[in-house]
């Protein structure tokens, strides 16, 4: 079975590109479940960035020649600080997390694990086709997001 991408390509369902666009899909999904969830207006926000950053990647993925959809030092700069500012509110950890501590909590670590998943076929087409250099760091930044917004959790 074959499908095309962005620039009119026809590919295999099973090419790692196609793999990786699905798994951004399915993380941003996972993502406005979470900001469904979650009440502060701030990170629901900012939750609705990240979905448009992923979008903007899956564009990127299906048509990597387009310069319009590249990420910038500047998307991973403000993902850094959110998480930075997240991780300075919240107490330090002392256990092992165990996801699951509420609802909300358990749809964030569905999230998060996408996201890693994401950035393993991210790293794998990259090896093949090299993609936008600020990307496979953005992944990276917002399985950590994920990771202190499910430790903020009541």
């Amino acid at each position: 079975m074959k499908t095309s991408n962005l620039s009119g390509e026809k590919l295999s369902k099973n090419a790692l590109q196609i793999h990786l666009v699905g798994t951004l899909d399915e993380l941003n999904a996972y993502l406005g479940l979470v900001k469904v969830r979650v009440q502060d207006k701030e990170t629901k926000e900012f939750l609705k960035t990240m979905q448009v950053n992923l979008m903007k990647l899956m564009s990127h993925v299906s048509d990597n020649s387009n310069k319009e959809f590249l990420f910038t030092e500047a998307d991973t700069a403000a993902l850094d600080l959110k998480i930075k500012n997240l991780k300075e509110s919240l107490p330090k950890l002392s256990n092992m997390v165990l996801p699951g501590k509420n609802e909300t909590d358990a749809f964030i670590h569905i999230a998060r694990t996408a996201a890693r998943k994401a950035e393993r076929y991210y790293a794998a087409v990259n090896e093949r086709t090299p993609l936008c250099r600020y990307a496979a760091s953005y992944l990276n930044k917002v399985s950590n997001y994920l990771f202190y917004l499910s430790h903020g959790t009541k």
